[in-house]
């Protein structure tokens, strides 16, 4: 039966990074919304405010829908990195 090498050390490293980058989105979508709801306020137009603030609110949907993905990403990397680890020292202990 062939071998499969993993680097769970990376697997794992990754998976906190993706799940760091998603926080880092999803901090970044709520602070988009707060400065974008900001913005239409300002506009002084109803009509224009209400356009400006639904684009940004989809906007910040998007980045928070990719937020999302990332932070599953990240979890999953890690728990493949946790899996094939667990595999390892209980098929090839010492």
């Amino acid at each position: 039966m062939p071998r499969i090498e993993v680097d769970t050390e990376s697997l794992v490293a990754g998976g906190a990074q993706q799940t760091a980058a998603g926080g880092f989105a999803l901090e970044a979508a709520g602070e988009l919304q707060a400065a974008i709801a900001a913005a239409a306020a300002a506009v002084g137009d109803g009509g224009a405010g209400g356009a400006v603030g639904g684009w940004g609110e989809e906007w910040s949907r998007s980045l928070a829908a990719l937020a999302d993905a990332t932070l599953r990403t990240g979890g999953n990397l890690t728990a493949a990195g946790n899996a094939y680890q667990r595999t390892d020292e209980s098929a090839m202990p010492g």
